[in-house]
């Protein structure tokens, strides 16, 4: 299924969730994929596990460019424009 898919896209949920969307980010640090990986932010979501991942950037565990990894919005028609814009 990662193969045929134009891009990832997590929507908010536990933590099944949260293990493929680090796989798929792994994969992309690793250039295993070159697909955008996208966060549906609804209602902030996502916002403490961003800034969890701007702090690892900010401690040097994850390098500058590996943040632009995670592309997020909090609307589908946000999300899937600037996953379009990516590709």
């Amino acid at each position: 299924m990662a193969r045929q898919a134009d891009a990832f896209i997590a929507l908010p949920g536990g933590y099944g969730t949260l293990e493929e969307l680090l796989e798929v980010i792994t994969w992309a640090q690793l250039g295993i994929h070159d697909k955008p990986v996208g966060l549906l932010n609804v209602d902030g979501y996502y916002n403490t596990l961003l800034s969890f991942i701007d702090k690892a950037v900010d401690e040097g565990f994850i390098v500058p460019a590996a943040r632009h990894i995670i592309i997020s919005a909090q609307t589908v028609h946000e999300l899937l424009s600037k996953l379009e814009v990516q590709k």
